[in-house]
């Protein structure tokens, strides 16, 4: 007998609860979080967004910034490029090896390429008149980054300070301007940046073109579309394959799972529209609410099934007591899960969860401070799953912990050293902790540094040759790695730093090689005719002054 179940209220609730995600995530809105903010507040001629209910604070003063500077001219060039202003922007081209008539057109290609492959924080472009002095460059040399080459290969995007009879400036090189093309004719957009009507290349909210607005209702039909196929083929083959109780549970998934399904195939598809940094992580934070939203409509529908499946029991039938309880405890998870829903999607949407928690009145402050680590550690949980960093079976480091991964709780991670001890750590700080995946490693760094005693020149290149030799030869090593230096003089002797990767990831295969390398690396030395060092002392005594002692008699 199948139990019917009312789903006209929680498909309500989902549908507000999703529709209050779309207002706070809409690009229109008042409120903008400034990790999407950032690069944009920062170009000249952009209005910064003001809530009315923000705090009022003192201004600060701005950091002074040289009209000849690099940050100036870049702070120009993007402003005249976004202005469509390509004939002024080609100003900050060095175009002394190729057709000055190719400027505009240059200067439009180059601004394509940076917003694709290179958003600049302008904070961290230096503001005086010579650039960066402490970067290793020549002083009228500046190193923006670096944007995916023809070949793949990463290529410097590099200014130059440039004087002429307007005066001094800042411009691109013209080893960058050369590449222009190149970079271009390799963007995934291109035909579009050259097909589409100017209107539609313009930027609109959130730093996305308006073609990619209008692209972004297609993505997500599609992605919808194929979420409910794949949750139908789901559904199919777990009618086929289970028994009735597993149907119905699949069945009352459905939502979150079309839901889910069509965030993940989102993801997907995104990278087809091109999207430039900031507008990336807009659309990505947005997702990843959509993600936050099928995982807790899924847990309030799990409370649902929970609820079901033990009022079904002997035990729940004969008792009223025990319904009312099952019932309360229901409505209290499905509370709890509503809450923890608006909190989580808030938080992932970069609103300020505090504000929120704070206007709950005295008891919710009470019960916010009392649950405070907990509710740290089980947003850390959902964190460390929605960016799994590690998992269950990883060897990782931790700060100066160092172990497998055995488990992943709601509470704390526990990791087993190789002490054979159980460390664990909550969620909540090992979110904020620098964690070093050893387990994602595809080679193994082999290095020593050997200390020889004082030999000729050619007995020395005679050992650092055989030591190449050696670990060229060698199956897992490889070649392209191969380093072996002559890397200091001293007075106990002469150092050799050699260094190589094994192109294995089992540490046990990686310390058998080590040992016959090193075994090899011994028997190198003593061929030559050379030896290891060892520390030396040398005591000189004056013979005059201890016969003096040995016949000093005192008075």
């Amino acid at each position: 007998m199948r139990v019917p179940f009312r789903r006209s209220a929680n498909n309500r609730f989902w549908l507000t609860l999703m529709a209050l995600t779309l207002g706070l995530a809409w690009p229109w809105s008042g409120e903008t979080p400034r990790a999407f903010a950032a690069p944009l507040l920062n170009l000249p001629g952009i209005a910064k967004p003001v809530t009315s209910s923000a705090p009022v604070t003192p201004d600060v003063p701005e950091e002074k910034v040289a009209t000849d500077s690099p940050r100036a001219a870049v702070t120009d060039f993007t402003r005249l490029t976004r202005a469509g202003n390509f004939v002024k922007a080609s100003r900050y081209l060095d175009l002394s090896s190729v057709d000055p008539t190719d400027g505009p057109t240059l200067a439009q290609h180059l601004n394509e390429v940076l917003a694709r492959h290179l958003w600049l924080d302008l904070d961290k472009i230096s503001p005086t008149s010579l650039g960066k002095t402490d970067d290793g460059l020549p002083s009228a040399r500046e190193e923006l980054g670096q944007v995916p080459g023809v070949n793949g290969a990463p290529e410097p995007v590099v200014l130059v300070r440039h004087a002429d009879r307007e005066g001094a400036r800042w411009v691109f090189s013209s080893t960058t301007v050369q590449h222009i093309e190149g970079w271009y004719d390799h963007l995934e957009s291109r035909w579009l940046l050259e097909h589409l009507p100017k209107s539609l290349l313009r930027f609109g909210p959130r730093e996305l073109r308006w073609w990619q607005w209008l692209a972004l209702g297609p993505l997500l039909l599609v992605s919808w579309l194929c979420g409910l196929a794949i949750t139908r083929v789901s559904r199919t083959v777990i009618r086929r394959v289970t028994r009735e109780h597993a149907t119905e549970t699949a069945r009352r998934l459905r939502g979150p799972a079309i839901l889910g399904w069509t965030v993940i195939v989102a993801y997907l598809l995104l990278p087809w529209l091109g999207l430039y940094e900031p507008a990336s992580a807009f659309v990505q934070r947005f997702l990843s609410a959509g993600l936050l939203l099928a995982l807790f409509w899924a847990l309030w529908k799990a409370v649902e099934l929970s609820q079901h499946a033990v009022s079904t029991a002997v035990w729940a039938t004969n008792s009223l007591t025990a319904r009312s309880l099952l019932m309360l405890a229901a409505r209290v998870g499905k509370l709890v899960v509503a809450a923890f829903a608006f909190v989580a999607v808030l938080a992932e949407l970069g609103y300020p969860v505090t504000s929120i928690i704070t206007g709950l009145g005295i008891g919710g402050i009470a019960l916010a401070l009392a649950a405070q680590k907990t509710v740290e550690n089980l947003f850390g949980a959902f964190s460390l799953a929605i960016d799994r960093p590690f998992r269950e079976g990883d060897v990782i480091q931790v700060d100066s912990v160092s172990g497998t991964v055995e488990a992943i709780g709601l509470r704390s991670t526990r990791i087993r050293t190789l002490d054979r001890t159980l460390i664990s750590i909550p969620n909540g700080k090992l979110a904020e902790m620098r964690i070093e995946t050893v387990s994602v490693r595809d080679q193994l760094r082999l290095s020593a540094v050997l200390a020889l005693a004082h030999a000729p020149s050619e007995r020395l290149r005679e050992i650092v040759s055989g030591i190449e030799s050696l670990l060229r030869l060698q199956d897992l090593v490889d070649a392209s790695s191969v380093s072996v230096r002559f890397v200091a003089l001293t007075d106990a002797g002469m150092n050799l730093e050699v260094g190589a990767m094994l192109r294995t990831r089992d540490f046990s295969t990686f310390l058998d090689v080590r040992q016959a390398v090193f075994f090899e690396l011994v028997a190198i030395v003593e061929r030559a005719g050379g030896a290891f060092a060892h520390p030396t002392r040398t005591l000189e005594f004056d013979s005059e002054r201890l016969r003096a002692l040995r016949t000093y008699t005192p008075t």
